[in-house]
């Protein structure tokens, strides 16, 4: 018996989709999740997998940087000795070629320290050391550029300059710390390592800009001890209301009363009145001036002039961060 057309056309419906069902079955049979459940579990899944990846891509980089510390690191402590010793000598040819004079660097086996790190066979050894010595602030600059031209494990800790009355040259003190690992590269010699973080490329990229600009030249015109030297504060205390003056080229501070008197360079000053604990009338260098907490010596207001908002630089650096 032959089949009509239309039921021909419905058989073949009907065999499609029991195909279609035939599919389904082959592929999600077993897995009861709805399909936004499977989504979310591949959203979750694919989280997973990017933060393992970033993970891994961060301990990749680890593994880098302490590879290179090995190459950089002063020589491993199995001999206390050789590390410090090898050092020392470094930066003594460094500051001698850089024509660092009364040159004196001190090196203390007390000043050794271990850095804590959870592996106790990891953990690197710190040397401090002391360079003293007097140069120019074209010949610091020199120096400075070699020693971050060096790939060594080391860091200035503290630097602090010290014009000479009357001279071009200042007192230098700085103190360095270099560091060793347990497993550096290099047993009884020093890295041959370069540095890599100078911007520039050559000495004179820094020592032009920062010698014409001659900041510390002690007895230049070019240097005014009034302009560094600050109020710092205006305080009372039980009535008493005082003036804190800090000299930042000498490392000299005041704490004075109405009355008090003062010596900055070669000029002579003295606190009139105290107002308030927001300004001060001083004289100074024969002119009377009327201050706030962070204006220098050679700020301040005309004692004649009307009196406005305190703007201060402290002040105002206040109420920004308000």
């Amino acid at each position: 018996m032959k089949l009509k057309r239309r039921e021909m056309i419905l058989a073949s419906v009907t065999g499609g989709l029991l195909m279609l069902l035939a599919l389904w079955g082959l592929f999600f049979t077993g897995d009861s999740r709805s399909d936004d459940r499977l989504l979310e579990d591949r959203k979750n899944l694919q989280a997973e997998l990017e933060k393992k990846e970033k993970v891994l891509a961060v301990a990749r980089r680890d593994a880098r940087r302490l590879a290179e510390w090995r190459r950089r690191s002063l020589p491993a402590y199995a001999s206390p000795t050789v590390a410090p010793s090898l050092y020392q000598d470094w930066l003594l040819t460094l500051a001698q070629n850089a024509n660092i004079r009364h040159l004196r660097i001190e090196y203390k086996e007390s000043s050794a320290r271990r850095v804590e790190v959870k592996d106790a066979a990891a953990r690197p050894e710190v040397f401090a050391f002391t360079l003293h010595g007097r140069a120019s602030l074209a010949d610091l600059t020199g120096f400075l550029y070699n020693f971050y031209s060096a790939g060594h494990l080391q860091q200035i800790r503290q630097m602090v300059l010290k014009p000479q009355e009357n001279s071009r040259e200042l007192d230098v003190s700085l103190a360095i710390e270099a560091m060793a690992l347990p497993d550096a590269q290099n047993k009884d010699q020093l890295s041959k390592e370069p540095g890599h973080g100078l911007r520039f490329a050559k000495l004179e990229d820094y020592r032009d800009p920062i010698t014409k600009r001659d900041l510390f030249t002690a007895g230049a015109r070019s240097v005014d001890r009034a302009e560094y030297t600050f109020v710092t504060g205006i305080t009372e205390v039980n009535g008493t209301r005082q003036v804190w003056l800090f000299d930042r080229m000498a490392g000299k501070k005041w704490i004075l009363g109405e009355g008090g008197d003062f010596q900055v360079g070669e000029a002579h000053g003295t606190v009139k009145t105290i107002a308030s604990t927001r300004e001060a009338t001083l004289e100074f260098d024969g002119h009377r001036r009327r201050y706030h907490e962070g204006d220098n010596l050679r700020g301040g207001e005309d004692p004649e002039s009307p009196k406005g908002p305190d703007v201060s630089p402290r002040r105002t650096q206040r109420e920004k961060a308000k």
